[in-house]
């Protein structure tokens, strides 16, 4: 048997720091997008562009998290 497989035949889980790795994605995410729609909110006097630049954050960062951990 080979040191990275387990004897059930599943795989394993992931390492601990993964979990820190997705939530930084996450965190990043929000915080990138809802910013620049802050920014440009507060450049056209606005306030439709910080909602929609939080929700494509997230939805951009759960997509990556899906990319990097779910479908590899």
């Amino acid at each position: 048997m080979e040191p990275g497989q387990s004897r059930g035949g599943g795989t394993q889980p992931p390492p601990p720091g993964d979990a820190w790795t997705a939530l930084s994605y996450l965190l990043s995410g929000f915080l990138l997008f809802g910013g620049i729609g802050w920014g440009l909110d507060a450049l056209m006097g606005t306030r439709v562009l910080t909602p929609v630049g939080l929700l494509f954050g997230g939805a951009a960062s759960l997509y990556l998290i899906y990319i990097r951990y779910v479908k590899s």
